[in-house]
C-alpha cells in the first residue's frame, strides 16, 4: 500500500501485538497515523512510535475515542470547573455476561492464517484471548477508561494493585475476571473491574466527590448527583449552565447504575443516542476522532490524546497485569 499508493495518513486497527511494526513503518515511510488503542503491546514498542513521529515530525495519534466524544468532553468541563468538589474516588466498570469470543469461521476449510503470523485461524479471529498478541481486558477496554480518569483528575497513576483469573471461560490465556485499584497522587484512588459474568452497570464511570457525583454510563449519557450538606451548594454556587442538579435522596446503590436511570435522581448532562434508538449518530466519536486528526494534518491544531498520554496509559496497564500475575503492589513507571 505505501509503495502503489500516494498517502497522506494511516489509520492502523489491526491486532495489538503488530502496532508498533506498522506504526514505526508508517511513520518512517513519511505518512502521518492514526493506531488503535492500546498504543503498543509493550513499553518498548510505545518508545519505537513515539521516537518515529519526532524524527519525521509527523502526527501519532492513539485512539480512545472518549476524548473526542462530546459528551465526555462536557463531563470533563464539568469536573475540571471544581463542580464535583474534592475527587478522592473513581470507579470504573466494564462489565458483560458473555465471552469475549468471535465465532467466525474461515474463509475455507483449507485456509491458513500462517503468513500473517498466526498459527491456526482461532489464533487470529480471537488473538484477544491469547497472550502472544493481547494485554487482556485492562488493556483493550480498561484503557479507555483508564485515560479518561486521568484526564479527568489530571494526573497519571502512581502505583496499582490487582486480582483476576480465568474463572468462567476456559478457553483463553487473557483473564475474564480483572480487579484492579491505581493509586493517583494527592490521595486519590481509581478501581476498575472488568467482569464477563453479569453486566449490572455495564459501562460506567463514577466520579465521586465531596460536593457530588458524575456518573457516566453506556459511554455516553452523563448524570449529576448533589451529595448531602456539601453537594447542595451546587445548586447555589457552581450549578453548570443549564444542568439541573438534584440531591440524592435515597442510599440505594442501584440509583446511581446505568440500569435503573428511569427511576434514578439524577438529571442527565447529555446523551448520546444509542445503537437502535434513533435520533443520533453512536459512531459520532469516532468520526470525530478521525475529522479531528485529518483537520490536524491540515491546520496543525492539537491532538486530543497523544503520545504522551497514550504512553501513560500504556504503562498503567501493563503495570496492572503485572500486578495481578504477580499478586504484588507495582509501582507504575514514568513513560
Amino acid at each position: 500500500m505505501l509503495a502503489k499508493e500516494d498517502l497522506e495518513a494511516v489509520l492502523i486497527a489491526t491486532p495489538l501485538w503488530c502496532h508498533a511494526e506498522m506504526t514505526v513503518g508508517c511513520l518512517e515511510a513519511g505518512k502521518h497515523v492514526l493506531v488503535e488503542k492500546m498504543m503498543a503491546y509493550d513499553m518498548e514498542g510505545c518508545r519505537q512510535m513515539a521516537a518515529a513521529a519526532r524524527k519525521h515530525k509527523k502526527l501519532l495519534e492513539v485512539g480512545y475515542s472518549r476524548f473526542y466524544d462530546p459528551n465526555y468532553q462536557a463531563a470533563y468541563h464539568v469536573i475540571r470547573q471544581g463542580v464535583l468538589g474534592e475527587i478522592h474516588h473513581v470507579r470504573l466498570m466494564y462489565h458483560r455476561n458473555r465471552s469475549w469470543r468471535r465465532d467466525t469461521k474461515p474463509p475455507s476449510a483449507d485456509y491458513s492464517p500462517a503468513r500473517w503470523g498466526y498459527p491456526t485461524w482461532d489464533h487470529l479471529a480471537n488473538w484477544r484471548l491469547y497472550r502472544k498478541y493481547s494485554q487482556g481486558l485492562v488493556a483493550e477496554l480498561g484503557g479507555h477508561q483508564i485515560s479518561t480518569a486521568s484526564l479527568f483528575l489530571d494526573a497519571s497513576p502512581t502505583a496499582v494493585v490487582g486480582s483476576g483469573g480465568i474463572y468462567r471461560f476456559k478457553d483463553r490465556e487473557v483473564n475474564d475476571h480483572v480487579f484492579v485499584t491505581l493509586e493517583y497522587p494527592q490521595g486519590r484512588t481509581v478501581t476498575f473491574s472488568s467482569i464477563e459474568s453479569n453486566d449490572f452497570d455495564h459501562i460506567t464511570e463514577q466520579f465521586m466527590g465531596t460536593r457530588g457525583t458524575l456518573v457516566i454510563g453506556r459511554e455516553g449519557e452523563v448524570l449529576l448527583f448533589g451529595g448531602g450538606d456539601e453537594g447542595k451548594k451546587i445548586e447555589s454556587e457552581q450549578r453548570p449552565t443549564g444542568i439541573e442538579v438534584t440531591p440524592r435522596t435515597s442510599g440505594a446503590v442501584m440509583e446511581a447504575s446505568e440500569s435503573r436511570t428511569a427511576d434514578a435522581h439524577g438529571r442527565p448532562l447529555g446523551q448520546a443516542a444509542r445503537p437502535g434508538e434513533g435520533g443520533g449518530d453512536p459512531l459520532l466519536p469516532y468520526r470525530m476522532e478521525v475529522a479531528i486528526f485529518c483537520a490536524a494534518i491540515r491546520t496543525g491544531a492539537p491532538l486530543r490524546c497523544g503520545v504522551d498520554m497514550a504512553l501513560k496509559t500504556t504503562a498503567a496497564c501493563l503495570a496492572a497485569n503485572e500486578a495481578m500475575d504477580k499478586k504484588v503492589r507495582v509501582e507504575i513507571p514514568t513513560a
